[in-house]
């Protein structure tokens, strides 16, 4: 089993009850579009890093696709900053999603980069 699976179904999961929350209590504005946005770009490339050999090119971009992964975090950091403020109802199930969505991308870029470090091959 590849050791970014569990972070990916976290995420995945995280992301998804994002979504739905906002469809179901009609967010389409204020900074919840950007921790959304956050989710699912990081969501992608983690289960791009979880497929790596099925994207063999993967490889040959990958400090654009880790500066993308970085760009997701921000988004994720800005739209808690954004939610932290904002007093509307369910905004403790978006600073969870939000929360939930950092830890884990920060644990599997962390996991990420143990492994190229200590992996004979690399990543």
């Amino acid at each position: 089993m590849n050791p970014l699976l569990p972070y990916l179904i976290v995420l995945f999961v995280a992301a998804t009850a994002w979504t739905i929350a906002m469809i179901k209590n009609k967010q389409r504005n204020g900074p919840y579009p950007l921790g959304l946005m956050g989710a699912w770009i990081s969501a992608v490339v983690l289960a791009a890093f979880w497929q790596a050999e099925a994207v063999p090119w993967l490889w040959h971009f990958l400090q654009g696709v880790l500066l993308l992964w970085l760009g997701a975090i921000v988004l994720l950091v800005i739209a808690l900053v954004s939610i932290s403020g904002v007093k509307q109802p369910g905004r403790r199930f978006y600073l969870c999603c939000a929360v939930l969505s950092i830890v884990v991308n920060l644990a599997a870029g962390l996991h990420f980069l143990w492994i190229a470090t200590v992996s004979p091959g690399g990543v």
